[in-house]
């Protein structure tokens, strides 16, 4: 149980930061394009952006101290040892489809369309995930698409190794100053009968950069957000 709470708390993350909004922001981006396509690219230029890749977001990840915590990079697949984590692929979720969507937050790195790092911070209470994606449209549709799992998945059973778990998603007002949009979502972890965790992730989109900050155990809600704001200053300035 101390082994696969952990895990799930880093999910409950990381599940908003790993989405991909591929699919749904290529539908909207299709239907754009059919629109007014033969002069759109004439008489606008798309931003110049810099996709920074992992050797740089593993440097501002783990040169950044907000508030007093640093950070460590992190094996996604190793986080919380990988029994936690293989007990989660092999657990039933209700409903079903929340566990493609949790997983895939795991399997974010190997996107070849994005670079992505983890880290957890040195008192193991802070989770800090930096995306960096091709341009702003892809950041913006991963923000849309993380939204979405909040509704979704707002409510969420998950059944491991005989230990049955709840878990819901809520969206709550966030701001974090020099974000170009921000989403905050709140996840409460039911295990037993009763609250094992309250997590609040804060993810916040740069440009074509994508930060979320979320607590793995039971801290100061500011805390978090004034860790998003740290990374998200961290990321511009590294831009």
């Amino acid at each position: 149980m101390k082994r696969i709470l952990p895990a799930i708390a880093l999910i409950a993350g990381l599940t908003l930061v790993g989405c991909s909004g591929g699919q749904d922001g290529a539908d909207e981006s299709q239907d754009g394009g059919s629109q007014d396509s033969g002069t759109a690219g004439q008489t606008e230029e798309a931003p110049q952006v810099t996709q920074l890749d992992e050797a740089q977001l593993t440097k501002i990840l783990e040169s950044t101290d907000a508030d007093g915590l640093s950070f460590k990079a992190i094996d996604t697949g190793s986080a919380s040892g990988s029994e936690a984590l293989k007990a989660l692929e092999q657990a039933e979720y209700e409903p079903s489809e929340c566990k493609d969507l949790s997983m895939a937050a795991l399997n974010a790195s190997q996107a070849s369309d994005n670079t992505t790092v983890t880290g957890i911070s040195s008192d193991n209470t802070m989770s800090v995930g930096l995306v960096s994606l091709a341009d702003d449209d892809a950041a913006a549709s991963q923000v849309k698409t993380s939204s979405a799992v909040t509704e979704k998945c707002s409510d969420v059973s998950i059944n491991s190794q005989g230990i049955e778990m709840k878990m819901k998603f809520e969206s709550f007002d966030a701001t974090v100053a020099g974000a170009d949009e921000t989403l905050g979502v709140k996840a409460t972890i039911d295990a037993g009968g009763q609250t094992v965790l309250n997590t609040n992730s804060i993810t916040a989109r740069v440009g074509n950069n994508v930060v979320t900050a979320a607590n793995v155990a039971d801290i100061d809600e500011s805390t978090v957000a004034t860790t998003a704001e740290t990374f998200v200053d961290a990321v511009k300035n590294a831009g």
